[in-house]
């Protein structure tokens, strides 16, 4: 165009390259997120072990570790083969100071084994835990580190934590759930008052109204830690650490199997094992 003068172009800057440093230090995180769920894992396998060696009573689910086997006289291998002294023991206390990954790969798959070697007479939350156990198998057995098993599996659990715990409280939305006659909250909240009671004896003046509201109080706070441990997982893992803690207050049905799985398993919501994920 006449007058005009076209201007030379100016070439686009080349992307910068990815930080080498910035990808080791993620590695670092992901190495140390992995490693830091692990050691809470290996402190749940132990509890078991902790209360019969110290002749504690323990919580009445604690997952099993004798001889006991309901689909039939020596139906199952743990009947022959006692895997829980002399392999699941061993691996917990090598995978608690030596947190890698292939000792963590054959730490879970020897739980799976275990777990599907006493079905069906197991506590429930012990599927809980077969449905994350089973996983990391596979995302371990599947990678060629740490923090690419990290990257696989913490995200996944995550997921399940919170599909689960949806889950628990989904199967309460219930007539008899509501129904304060047949109702187990307002067996178990009676339990928890009497062991409080003596503590706080104010306590005594709600009672009958924490009775009432038990069904519908238990319903909403198992239907809030799921909520919040996707929304807000500080306050998620808060909310479920107090919930669990109830349970294992309970003086008569102390069944604290399933609270310790749980608060054991709580640390991958937060910063320290999130790792940025």
């Amino acid at each position: 165009v006449p007058g005009y003068q076209v201007l030379p172009t100016r070439p686009a800057a080349p992307a910068p390259a990815p930080h080498a440093g910035t990808d080791m230090q993620s590695d670092a995180q992901q190495h140390a997120a992995l490693a830091t769920y692990a050691r809470f894992w290996c402190l749940h396998q132990l509890a078991p072990f902790a209360d019969q060696a110290f002749a504690l009573a323990g919580a009445m689910d604690h997952r099993m570790i004798d001889e006991s086997c309901q689909t039939g006289p020596g139906a199952c291998l743990r009947a022959h083969f006692d895997y829980d002294w002399l392999v699941r023991l061993p691996l917990a206390l090598a995978c608690l100071l030596f947190p890698g990954r292939r000792l963590l790969l054959l730490a879970h798959l020897v739980n799976v084994v275990g777990w599907a070697d006493r079905m069906p007479a197991v506590w429930d939350y012990m599927c809980w835990c077969a449905l994350m156990e089973a996983p990391f198998v596979l995302a371990a057995a599947t990678s060629s580190s740490m923090a690419e098993t990290a990257r696989k599996f913490l995200p996944a659990m995550r997921a399940q934590l919170v599909v689960l715990y949806f889950s628990a409280a989904f199967w309460k939305l219930t007539s008899s759930w509501y129904d304060g006659h047949y109702s187990c909250s307002t067996v178990l909240m009676s339990e928890l008052l009497s062991g409080l009671e003596p503590l706080f004896p104010p306590l005594a003046t709600l009672s009958g109204l924490m009775l009432h509201a038990a069904p519908a109080l238990v319903a909403g706070i198992e239907f809030a830690v799921p909520a919040l441990l996707l929304l807000q997982p500080r306050h998620g893992v808060l909310l479920a650490l107090v919930f669990h803690q109830t349970i294992n207050l309970m003086p008569a049905t102390y069944a604290g199997g399933f609270s310790i799985a749980m608060c054991a398993r709580q640390i991958i919501f937060l910063p320290a094992a999130a790792a940025g994920a």
